[in-house]
């Protein structure tokens, strides 16, 4: 099993290695590596993140790029994880959104084992958590029995039994180190959760959805074909630049 990042090229090189290389997570991927270099991203308000870390992450990122096979660069997790254990042709997927479901007993014809995640200079990754909520709707005509339902679904112990034993994905801690959650899922929950602990919550400014829906091209470009690191860069910036703009102009 790779421990880091050196150690993910060297099975890359071998061509056992698959990642999502869809634009949205070639830039969480960007997230997580300059996390891990020592900076966030969208800190700053004169740039999305500072030329060294940023060249350097692009730079990382596209030596590993090199190496993964083309038909990754349309795969999202589920379709990663569908070509690792629909076939034996990779062995290994670094950075994705975990599924419960392909660690069940019967889902899939072979199962997947998680785990926690390679390291570069020591530092083990630090991954951008997004995630998907549970919310009652600002029209609803029945908030008091939508409301109790929400509290129902997320308490713990439904967390832990009927929806985990349905093909829920739990989001209570309670739930993710739960015995009979992780002994039907080979620990999934388990030995994934220090990496969401470690996690760098992904930016939630007003404008970022528009900044997520187009910097993901250039880094999956990048990654894919190489080119100019800087030029890149620049891009990003920009983007962001409009982000910020689009944020206020939004407001008003």
């Amino acid at each position: 099993m790779p421990q880091t990042w050196d150690d993910l090229l060297a099975l890359a090189k071998k061509g056992l290695v698959a990642i999502p290389g869809i634009p949205q997570d070639t830039l969480m991927s960007f997230y997580m590596v300059c996390c891990t270099l020592g900076e966030d991203v969208a800190v700053s308000k004169d740039y999305f993140i500072s030329d060294k870390v940023g060249m350097k992450a692009l730079e990382m990122l596209r030596e590993l790029g090199q190496y993964i096979a083309p038909e990754c660069y349309d795969m999202n997790p589920i379709k990663v994880y569908e070509a690792m254990t629909l076939t034996d042709k990779y062995a290994y997927s670094p950075f994705a959104y975990g599924y419960t479901n392909y660690s069940r007993k019967g889902y899939a014809r072979k199962p997947l084992k998680y785990h926690d995640t390679v390291a570069i200079n020591n530092n083990k990754l630090i991954t951008t958590l997004g995630g998907t909520g549970l919310a009652v709707s600002a029209q609803c005509k029945h908030t008091d029995i939508a409301v109790k339902f929400a509290e129902f679904s997320a308490s713990p112990e439904v967390q832990k039994t009927i929806f985990f034993d349905n093909g829920g994905q739990p989001g209570h801690r309670q739930a993710w180190l739960d015995t009979h959650t992780n002994f039907n899922s080979m620990d999934c929950l388990k030995d994934t959760l220090p990496v969401l602990d470690r996690a760098f919550l992904r930016p939630r400014y007003h404008g970022h959805m528009f900044f997520q829906d187009n910097a993901g091209a250039p880094i999956r470009e990048f990654m894919k074909n190489g080119g100019d690191a800087k030029a890149v860069l620049d891009k990003l910036n920009t983007l962001y630049q409009e982000s910020l703009k689009k944020s206020i102009t939004d407001k008003h």
